[in-house]
């Protein structure tokens, strides 16, 4: 069963009543049930969290990001290897109320509308809380989603064929290709920092900036502020007058107030994350369902702070790399693995 490149409409908004307790649960990228499935089977712990809603008759928010058809190409193996989860959550939809959030990996919402029959919209607001995926206020997947989901695919492609993981933050796929890939991508940007001065030089300093811009966000993505969503994130919430955003899209889940605005993200379901949101009377919990860890803004305390406001990718390369395709965080996490 094919997809299509239709975009999801962009202005379909909703809002409701926080009088039923919401569970949120996003960048679940359920895939083909292969080893680049980055769901990676937690099929019946999901379930159990969609009977819980089901039973209180509340609501479910699916906050972007669910099916991966980039991944899996085509829908067929999506419902071989995860048909139970979804006819659980077609059954919690007709016992409480499922709404869908489009993702940056949404790219046919007619598998979400007309084959699942969930409410599809692209931001939901509960009261004065604003929920979206958060790709829109990402500055580069945002600007052409359609261009970004082509690089994705050739991303998944590569994982699929040479059975490998190449994600950020590398401490967290600390392996060999993985290692290799970011010191190949360190080659690649010497080249393209020849360019830029190249391009500087004839007066094409948009393009130049361009390329350095993104190789920016790279590593503040990596160095801890994936998708540089936490500030574009709160200034919408402020210039909106929300008293909170919600996001998914960073897979960092964290669920704290930063000047005067409360800013949550859900988290994800890939690899060894199993994150649920819960606004239940006005207050917010983020809990992971494997760990039992709730988050509150520890992971954001970096951020926050400011540390990686000066961070560029050459700054980032000479802290961080210590020859021989070793890098500093990766190290430090295997030394504390192996005591």
């Amino acid at each position: 069963m094919p997809f299509s490149w239709a975009s999801p409409n962009e202005d379909l908004v909703l809002r409701m009543t926080g009088d039923r307790p919401v569970t949120i649960v996003s960048d679940l990228h359920l895939g083909d049930g292969s080893q680049s499935d980055a769901f990676m089977g937690k099929d019946r712990l999901l379930m159990e969290v969609i009977e819980e809603v089901a039973q209180e008759r509340g609501v479910l928010v699916i906050n972007g990001d669910a099916i991966d058809l980039l991944q899996a190409h085509d829908l067929t193996p999506v419902l071989k290897a995860h048909g139970p989860l979804l006819r659980a959550i077609a059954d919690c939809a007709s016992r409480a109320r499922v709404i869908y959030l489009t993702g940056n990996h949404d790219h046919d919402i007619g598998v979400y509308r007309d084959f699942l029959r969930w409410e599809v919209a692209s931001r939901l607001w509960v009261d004065d809380v604003s929920i979206q995926h958060g790709h829109q206020f990402d500055p580069f997947i945002g600007e052409d989603v359609k261009a970004a989901g082509a690089m994705t695919r050739v991303h998944h492609a590569v994982e699929r064929r040479f059975g490998v993981w190449l994600r950020i933050p590398l401490h967290e796929f600390y392996t060999l290709p993985n290692r290799l890939t970011f010191w190949l991508g360190y080659r690649g940007w010497q080249v393209t920092a020849v360019r830029n001065r190249l391009l500087r030089a004839v007066g094409l300093r948009e393009r130049a900036d361009r390329s350095q811009r993104y190789m920016d966000y790279w590593v503040r993505s990596e160095a801890g502020d994936p998708m540089t969503l936490t500030f574009p994130s709160l200034n919408y919430g402020r210039a909106s007058g929300a008293k909170a955003v919600v996001c998914g899209h960073a897979h960092m889940p964290g669920n704290f107030v930063q000047d005067g605005v409360r800013y949550v993200n859900t988290g994800s379901w890939t690899f060894r994350q199993a994150q649920v949101t819960r606004l239940e009377a006005g207050v917010f919990t983020v809990r992971d369902r494997i760990s039992g860890i709730e988050y509150g803004r520890q992971l954001y305390n970096t951020v926050l702070a400011g540390e990686l406001d000066d961070l560029h990718f050459e700054r980032w390369w000479r802290n961080q790399y210590l020859g021989w395709l070793r890098f500093r965080k990766g190290e430090l996490r295997r030394r504390r693995e192996r005591a």
